[in-house]
């Protein structure tokens, strides 16, 4: 798995809330992210709010192994991204979603550099057959962009005195 220089569990943190944001385009409440910790919808959270925002902020850096799942899953990433060192959340993502990749990671374990080396380049003939030229793929992938609602009807804003006055003129004119 991919290790880099330390990456502080508060940036991480930011990385993965600027990817996650709800329906509306505005990112989840601290509130919400706490509530998202719980093994089960409806259940204890893994962690208040203000630990979320402690965490978030960098006031705490090292959390408890329930709350590194609790966070894993309201940020619906893998745990171990969360972890020190390890900064590639696409291959981490790949790992913890695929069998398949991870049988392939087993089967090259014992072969060394020379069998890494022919997966990776089987790796790279395989995404070019799929019709993927740039071999380079981010350690971290671009979010899904977020359909956006249509606008809900309801009451209109309130209008400022200048504002209510420009429209009765209109009206009145009929423009």
């Amino acid at each position: 798995m991919p290790s880099g220089p330390d990456v502080p569990l508060a940036s991480k943190l930011a990385l993965l809330l600027r990817r996650k944001t709800e329906a509306d385009g505005k990112t989840p409440s601290t509130r919400a992210l706490a509530a998202a910790t719980a093994e089960r919808p409806g259940e204890r959270p893994a962690m208040t709010h203000q630990v979320v925002n402690d965490l978030l902020n960098g006031v705490k850096s090292n959390p408890s192994i329930s709350q590194l799942r609790g966070l894993a899953r309201a940020f619906d990433c893998p745990v171990a991204f969360l972890l020190p060192s390890y900064n590639g959340l696409t291959s981490l993502s790949v790992y913890e979603e695929q069998q398949d990749a991870r049988e392939a990671l087993r089967l090259v374990h014992d072969l060394g550099e020379a069998g890494a080396a022919e997966l990776l380049e089987a790796a790279r003939e395989i995404r070019l057959r799929h019709g993927r030229t740039d071999l380079t793929v981010p350690e971290v992938p671009e979010p899904m962009p977020s359909a956006a609602e249509p606008p809900r009807p309801g009451r209109r804003r309130r209008l400022s005195f200048t504002e209510a006055a420009e429209r009765a003129v209109s009206d009145l004119e009929g423009t």
